[in-house]
């Protein structure tokens, strides 16, 4: 029988031996990452100038050794094609231009890097990723996109020419491809192309069985056979696989040339560098989106991919990473464990093994389409709307990193923002000159005063930490300074130290002159934490910033003048005051990141979840708050997704209220809990516009009377999820909803109302919106 929601959120799987009773989850899923695995390693493979064999044996090497020792729980590991632009600047730096050369010697600095992936865990240094600027990781991730798109553009268009060395050098060179275009092949490429882009905006259900990467793939092998292209622009494989497909790591040249030294310790520390910040920073993304919610541990993911590294280079292949694309495919395709990547190894073995001639005829113009897909998905416009819709520091950052790495190299480029990140803090709060002018502050005064404030980017912002006790209960207030991310690891130390049974409440003090988006991000994580742990988390002080932006998770820096300020609102936050005058509730503007307080499964969903406009208080026999919900469903949408919702808290209800979800047709959204269809046989017209999911069959025929129904067949685009005597509702069909037609909003609370309130107790309850 499947499991409920009840249990699948408290019997969470686990790996290991305990893992395998998922097999049936993890199988189904380890064949749909397959399929997306095996044209996105032939093409990072290619991307990154190896032959294409060696991306399968990565992703076949990452899938075996991963669920035995990874950190993490429905991450994919293989080779990633975030990491093809610098393997392919390495192997070019080692082999001085010559791909053949280079490729054996940079087995060998993928070899060290694995090992000191294996060595930096015992000191934790998998926690100092948390202290990476957020701007920078993403300016980083959008150029590596950039730079995918450059390199696979004379792909793209048929020309052959090598690769060239820098991205600068590579940009002067993209006239000559198109003077070299093979019309024919650039055909191939540009169906591919527009074809890759439109089934990834397309929501058809019948995408969820076959990957775009793959329809791709097989249209692209079509339109060879119909253009009978040349074999040069087609990937080659050996044709024997076990004699011919692996390559050893050149460790003896390595040793007898001292001049190449420095240069593999270069690729080394580069590699290092930018595997680990991705792979950590792409196995908190995955937590996210873990529909059951556990957290990784960052050091044990970082020794895994060290191992992974130091035998995927003994075999020949290429760096592994958990991908994102991957791990996004295997939950939604329901994975459950990291077995899931064992069942993907053996797929791809399979795949390997039967179709090796049919991936011989699949064209590079159609990988490249592929590539430059992966690669505008690391760039797109909304990442740096996202960054200035964050503050225009942010936007700073994020322009400075993209610029440097294109123009310099990745590991230069990483640096020069993490540098900038410093210097914008230090300028942020230097004070100002007038001070000096007006004699508030003295020339002998200010070295101290800069002195402090650079200390203070590394001191330890935690000034106190007290413990109280009420009626059983333990809180732990924390007492803040500035907080930003080169002082987080110390923050974390202290968070990290509280029990999970203890409440806490953080408190920026007067000497607290900064908070940075970084440490916004991490203390809404530890709040999200302490929610689904079932313990208080209070934030206290943040209203005397000056915020660099409207986003509840933007940078801020305090402001005297703040104290006793009114917030500015909008003439349709006006009207909404206006409502909840009406009827005696509470109105606050605020953006707030949404915390999921209740574990609804459709708040669950996506990223950059929040809550704004929010109408709250007591209404008839229950807590209502209404408000405006945004999030986004990324990788698979390209936009925000807006709803104006209602949460209801029923108070002494004299019914059961059963756990349940009620979806209107075409709205039937896959989850990793599964439920049972529930046919409410006495009403044959309600099936067929709505799909109804739960577990208590009697219960939720009892939740469901007649009135409730004709509520529903009167409005056939509502969302209903009840969990735990809570209840979220909204309309599917609509974005925000106007004053004039939020009234059915509270219409639905009254039937709620009327179906939870205990016949001793009758109230009069008003369907119709009231107007003064």
């Amino acid at each position: 029988m499947p499991e409920n929601i009840s249990d699948g959120l408290n019997d969470k799987p686990q790996n290991g031996l305990n893992g395998l009773r998922h097999w049936r989850y993890d199988l189904r899923a380890g064949l749909q990452v397959a399929l997306v695995s095996l044209p996105l390693s032939l093409g990072i493979a290619i991307a990154s100038g190896a032959p294409p064999v060696t991306g399968l044996i990565s992703a076949i090497i990452a899938g075996l050794v991963y669920p035995l020792l990874g950190g993490s729980y429905v991450t994919i590991s293989g080779p990633a094609a975030g990491l093809a632009p610098a393997l392919l600047a390495g192997m070019l730096t080692l082999g001085n231009g010559d791909l053949a050369v280079g490729y054996p010697l940079l087995l060998v600095a993928i070899c060290l890097t694995g090992v000191v992936q294996i060595i930096l865990p015992v000191f934790k240094v998998g926690e100092f990723a948390k202290m990476m600027p957020i701007a920078v990781m993403e300016g980083m991730l959008a150029a590596i996109g950039l730079m995918i798109i450059i390199k696979q553009i004379p792909a793209l268009l048929g020309d052959l020419a090598a690769p060239s060395q820098s991205i600068p050098l590579a940009v002067m060179n993209i006239p000559r491809s198109f003077f070299a275009i093979e019309y024919d092949i650039f055909f191939i490429g540009a169906i591919s192309l527009v074809l890759i882009f439109f089934l990834n905006k397309n929501k058809a259900r019948w995408l969820g069985f076959i990957p775009a990467p793959l329809l791709v793939v097989c249209v692209g092998i079509v339109l060879g056979y119909l253009f009978q292209v040349d074999p040069k622009f087609l990937i080659k494989m050996p044709d024997n696989l076990m004699k011919d497909g692996f390559t050893l790591p050149d460790f003896a040249t390595a040793w007898k040339n001292p001049d190449l030294w420095s240069r593999i310790i270069v690729v080394v520390v580069t590699l290092t560098l930018i595997d680990g910040l991705e792979s950590l920073a792409t196995v908190a993304a995955i937590d996210r989106i873990d529909p059951f919610q556990r957290r990784s541990d960052p050091n044990k993911t970082l020794r895994a991919m060290g191992v992974s590294n130091v035998l995927s280079s003994i075999a020949g292949g290429l760096t592994i990473i958990p991908g994102g694309i991957k791990s996004r495919a295997n939950v939604d395709a329901g994975g459950r464990t990291l077995w899931a990547n064992a069942y993907n190894a053996v797929f791809l073995i399979i795949f390997l093994w039967a179709g090796k001639d049919l991936i011989d005829r699949i064209p590079l113009a159609t990988l490249a389409a592929v590539l430059i897909y992966v690669g505008w998905r690391l760039c797109e416009p909304r990442g740096w709307i996202k960054a200035l819709a964050i503050g225009k520091e942010q936007f700073f950052l994020f322009a400075v990193t993209v610029t440097s790495v294109l123009t310099i190299d990745l590991l230069f480029g990483i640096l020069i923002g993490i540098f900038t990140k410093a210097l914008m803090l230090l300028y942020l709060q230097i004070p100002s000159f007038r001070y000096i002018l007006t004699g508030q502050l003295s020339l002998r005064q200010l070295p101290n005063v800069l002195w402090a404030i650079l200390r203070g980017l590394f001191a330890n912002p935690v000034i106190r930490h007290k413990v109280f006790r009420e009626d059983g209960q333990e809180e732990h207030s924390v007492y803040l300074s500035s907080s930003l991310c080169f002082n987080l690891l110390k923050l974390e130390k202290t968070l990290s130290d509280i029990p999970r049974n203890a409440d806490v409440n953080l408190v920026m003090t007067l000497s607290a002159r900064m908070v940075d988006h970084t440490t916004m991000e991490h203390l809404h994580y530890f709040q999200e934490r302490c929610v689904q742990e079932g313990r208080k988390c209070q934030i206290q002080g943040l209203e005397l910033f000056h915020r660099f932006s409207n986003h509840p998770l933007s940078a801020g820096l305090r402001d005297g003048r703040r104290h006793g300020q009114q917030e500015q609102i909008s003439a349709r936050q006006r009207s909404l005051l206006e409502v909840a005058k009406r009827y005696g509730l509470r109105f606050s503007p605020s953006v707030v990141s949404s915390l999921n307080e209740h574990n609804f499964i459709y708040l669950a969903r996506g990223s950059e979840k929040e809550e704004s406009n929010i109408i709250s208080g007591p209404y008839q026999c229950c807590e209502i708050k209404i408000f405006d919900y945004k999030f986004t469903d990324m990788p698979q949408y390209f936009r925000d997704t807006r709803h104006t919702m209602i949460a209801i808290k029923v108070n002494g209800s004299g019914i059961n209220i059963p756990n349940c979800v009620m979806e209107p047709d075409h709205y039937v959204a896959k989850s990793l809990v599964e439920y049972r269809d529930i046919h409410l046989a006495d009403d044959r017209h309600f099936p067929n516009r709505y799909h109804l999911r739960g577990e208590d069959e009697e219960g939720i025929r009892n939740f469901f009377t007649p009135d409730l129904i004709r509520f529903f067949e009167a409005h056939p685009q509502f969302y209903m999820e009840a969990r735990d005597s809570h209840i979220l509702a909204f309309r599917v069909d609509r974005d925000l909803e106007d004053i004039d037609s939020i009234r059915v909003l509270f219409s639905f609370a009254d039937v709620i109302s009327r179906i939870c309130v205990p016949a001793k107790e009758e109230v009069k309850l008003n369907f119709e919106f009231t107007k003064k």
